[in-house]
């Protein structure tokens, strides 16, 4: 069950990225499965299509997908920016405060803040 979600939640990361890569229909089957959840019936009733057809729609836009990010490689490189970043945060954390003075303090603070609203907004 964990594997399907992470095959789910990669899937709709990818469409975050290359979605519009795609064609309209494709995009549109695609967001309708990965984010709005729709089985392969419900989608083939949608579209007016057999169920073989929905799960082969689906089948070629996640090849794509995957193609786009194995030559471009731009979710990739999001998570290690994203781990980078968490790293630092990990680290400002572990500095001592109590020595530094009032000015250093408030940097830090701040710096620590922007780092936090760039995680968030990712």
């Amino acid at each position: 069950m964990a594997e399907l979600q992470s095959e789910v939640y990669e899937i709709s990361m990818l469409l975050d990225f290359y979605g519009q890569l795609l064609t309209e229909s494709q995009y549109n089957v695609m967001d309708m499965h990965y984010n709005q959840d729709l089985s392969l019936t419900e989608l083939a009733e949608a579209l007016q299509i057999t169920r073989q057809g929905a799960h082969d729609f689906i089948k070629r836009g996640k090849k794509q997908l995957l193609d786009f990010e194995e030559k471009l490689g731009l979710l990739a490189r999001f998570r290690e920016a994203r781990n980078q970043l968490e790293s630092l945060q990990e680290d400002f954390q572990l500095l001592d405060k109590s020595e530094m003075e009032g000015g250093n303090v408030y940097l830090l603070e701040q710096i620590e803040e922007k780092l936090y609203k760039i995680i968030s907004d990712l």
